[in-house]
């Protein structure tokens, strides 16, 4: 019996699990959209880079959105110049969206890129920028105190740490139930099991 595997599955997992993670960043499941709004973020960023840094931001895409990214790309030609009314312009054409609603997508997905990539190689890219079209692109920035803007993801990030947390006391609590350290330190398990009554108010 043969075996015939996709060699394009892997590739093309990766490439939907960022889009995913870009689509939550839009607030959106619409992959379509998503890909549209991305692939515009992508080639006009890219253009603003010298040949260099396209390749140095290029190699940390996944394997299919490194090809959206080079699509169309004129080597010769980098980086263009353009302010920022050419920017929105460009973007709003190439994602068939609305200039007006350029800037709050650019940045969103901003945000979901710089989830994804390695630890500051998104600030080093939008330093080739102009700073009016670098603006665009910063992510937005950490909610102020007192706001309740994006207060929802700040309490799905901390129910995820509780529940890490809650199965860690847990199989603590098991381990010593096991081996009848709870007899010899009846005060260790009621501890540990207090820690986990927090976790309550959240759900």
């Amino acid at each position: 019996m043969t075996h015939n595997s996709d060699p394009l599955a892997r590739a093309q997992n990766t490439a939907h699990e960022w889009l995913a993670v870009v689509g939550d960043a839009l607030g959106t499941r619409d992959r379509r959209y998503t890909y549209r709004v991305l692939r515009a973020w992508l080639h006009t960023l890219r253009d603003r880079l010298t040949v260099e840094g396209a390749a140095h931001f290029g190699a940390q895409l996944p394997e299919l959105l490194r090809g959206t990214f080079y699509d169309g790309w004129v080597p010769s030609r980098v980086p263009i110049r353009y302010d920022c009314d050419d920017c929105l312009d460009r973007i709003a054409a190439e994602a068939g969206i609305r200039r007006t609603d350029v800037r709050s997508a650019v940045r969103n997905v901003s945000q979901g890129m710089r989830e994804l990539l390695s630890p500051g190689s998104l600030g080093r890219a939008l330093e080739h920028m102009p700073r009016d079209v670098r603006e665009i692109f910063t992510p937005a920035t950490p909610t102020p105190a007192g706001s309740t803007a994006g207060s929802d993801e700040e309490l799905r990030e901390l129910r995820r740490k509780v529940e890490f947390l809650v199965g860690a006391v847990m199989d603590l609590s098991r381990e010593m139930a096991e081996r009848g350290l709870s007899h010899r330190d009846p005060e260790a398990l009621t501890t540990a099991d207090d820690m986990m009554l927090p976790q309550q108010g959240l759900s």
